[in-house]
């Protein structure tokens, strides 16, 4: 089962991104980004690395863009050949965080608080991490 680490101060958030993700993969917390850094660290020196990190960017101790920037040199150190996806879930809806989350950072989505569960559904079939119902093997009844 992927191994998903949701990141976010406000626990009544990682609650609703944990019962968004229940079906998709088995959830860890972190309360800020100093403890995700820590986590993710100790998974990657496991050979345990996380499929998916589901972080927001203002947090006390270190903020997710930090955070996020820390991973990458973590997995880029470790010969990572294929980065964990990330999607970002914020409050800032401004272009200058999207833009660095996404580019500067790698991270594959970017979602703005309050979210939708339907949006984060298609997050995540955009990672390719959940199949698309669209992309079925059987013909449709009607075809």
């Amino acid at each position: 089962m992927p191994r998903i680490l949701i990141v976010d101060d406000s626990r009544y958030q990682r609650h609703l991104v944990e019962k968004a993700l229940a079906d998709v993969g088995r959830c860890e917390q972190a309360e800020d980004g100093a403890e995700a850094v820590r986590l993710f660290q100790q998974a990657l020196h496991r050979g345990e690395p996380y499929d998916l990190v589901v972080m927001d960017i203002l947090m006390p101790a270190m903020d997710g863009h930090r955070a996020l920037a820390w991973m990458r040199r973590m997995e880029e150190q470790a010969g990572v050949v294929r980065p964990t996806r990330v999607i970002m879930l914020s409050s800032l809806d401004d272009a200058q965080n999207m833009m660095q989350a996404q580019f500067e950072e790698g991270a594959g989505a970017y979602l703005t608080k309050p979210f939708d569960p339907a949006d984060m559904l298609a997050a995540l079939r955009a990672l390719e991490f959940a199949k698309n119902p669209l992309d079925a093997d059987e013909p449709c009844a009607n075809s």
